[in-house]
């Protein structure tokens, strides 16, 4: 994720994908549904959780790191004892970590869940409304929840250099975020122009391929050149 006038990396958001034996390289669409019908999606979160911190504590300096969660631990009312002794043991600070959650997840047993994030949020721990805009986008949402970021979907910025609302559903979005002190990440930006238009509409932030693709852990930069060419 990086500041989009300048290309400076301000965090990293995991990914999870399975090398698998036979089929090759999977996402998460491949296997996603079956993790959660099963119930096994929290040990594999957990796992990753764990390998993300420490990766993460080890490099100082490297900005936030963005962990996807599951609806399932937002049921869990030991989730966030468990996070932040996760936290504990791998050093990794809770002011850097930020929790990516869906809608969705917040409409199950949702007075549970508010009082879970409120938690981790008075611990340090930021909390991200993922894909805004693609689901229910109630409202009440972005004043009930301890939210500090909303990502904006990337249909949105598909459509952004053609003749309808786009751009302006992202600049009433980038309005109501900065009234009520929230960051804005556009997700899915592929193409210079797209940037262009999200830096003249007042988006500070974005991720997407033009700044580089998923890829397996490594010495990432700190920047990335404002064209999106990776050094």
């Amino acid at each position: 994720m990086v500041d989009l006038s300048d290309g400076t990396v301000v965090g990293h958001e995991a990914l999870m994908r399975w090398n698998h034996p036979q089929r090759g390289l999977l996402r998460p669409g491949d296997f996603l549904e079956v993790a959660e019908a099963s119930g096994i999606i929290e040990a594999i979160d957990w796992r990753i959780f764990k390998r993300a911190c420490s990766l993460a504590a080890a490099r100082e300096g490297s900005g936030y790191l963005s962990i996807n969660v599951s609806p399932r631990h937002l049921l869990r009312s030991d989730f966030s004892e468990r996070l932040l002794g996760l936290l504990g043991r791998t050093g990794l600070a809770p002011s850097r970590l930020l929790i990516e959650v869906t809608e969705g997840s917040l409409l199950n047993n949702p007075e549970q869940v508010r009082m879970l994030l409120q938690e981790l949020q008075e611990h340090g721990v930021g909390v991200a409304l993922d894909d805004f805009g693609t689901g229910y986008s109630s409202l009440s949402y972005l004043h009930t929840f301890p939210l500090r970021m909303l990502k904006i979907d990337r249909t949105f910025l598909e459509a952004l250099d053609r003749q309808d609302n786009s751009a302006a559903v992202i600049d009433a979005v980038l309005s109501l975020a900065r009234a009520l002190r929230m960051e804005v990440v556009a997700e899915g930006i592929e193409a210079e122009e797209q940037r262009a238009a999200l830096v003249a509409l007042g988006c500070r932030y974005g991720q997407g391929y033009l700044f580089g693709h998923p890829e397996a852990v490594r010495q990432t930069p700190d920047a990335v050149p404002s064209d999106g060419q990776m050094a």
